[in-house]
């Protein structure tokens, strides 16, 4: 693989692996509640981070079809779009924040905080960076593959729609048949 190919696809990866564990951390419980005194009688409870952190989600989700968005793009776009990948993780270390405030739980409850906040936060943060390389380095890589633009000589009517499906002019002349 030459070194132009493997660092898209480093990038592809390391954007993936953000967006998995963002994903991952938001479906999973962030904090245990349990009430005190002042609250007898109500059963421990449990706040997941689509609960904490609703934006989440589809932040993670964003980012992802951002990040595959930058394969299909040319030239400065692909700059712009890694450019929102790495907003786009910001927004998801934001979205973390608040289960480290006071106000997570209620009065009469204690919140225990579980490890998956700090997940989303070290998946936002490697999206961060990944748009931020991203950024400096996509206009430098390979620009994606288009289809050939050899004119094509169609005889028969399935032939023409075959042409026009791959994108060719069948009505052009090419050099061979001048």
């Amino acid at each position: 693989m030459n070194p132009a190919r493997r660092a898209v696809t480093l990038w592809l990866i390391a954007c993936a692996a953000g967006c998995g564990l963002a994903l991952l951390a938001g479906s999973r419980d962030w904090a245990r509640l349990t009430f005190d005194a002042a609250a007898p009688g109500l059963p421990a409870a449990a706040l997941t981070g689509g609960e904490v952190a609703a934006a989440l989600t589809p932040v993670a989700l964003a980012a992802l079809a951002g990040s595959v968005a930058v394969l299909a793009a040319r030239g400065v776009w692909r700059s712009v779009l890694a450019g929102l990948v790495a907003l786009c993780g910001a927004a998801v270390v934001l979205a973390s924040l608040p289960a480290w405030s006071a106000g997570l739980a209620p009065d009469a409850a204690t919140a225990e905080l579980t490890l998956w906040p700090q997940v989303a936060v070290a998946g936002g943060a490697l999206l961060v960076l990944a748009g931020l390389y991203g950024v400096a380095r996509a206009t430098r890589w390979a620009a994606p593959a288009r289809g050939s633009r050899t004119p094509m000589r169609a005889s028969g009517e399935r032939e023409l729609w075959d042409a026009l499906d791959a994108g060719l002019d069948p009505t052009a002349e090419s050099d061979d048949h001048r």
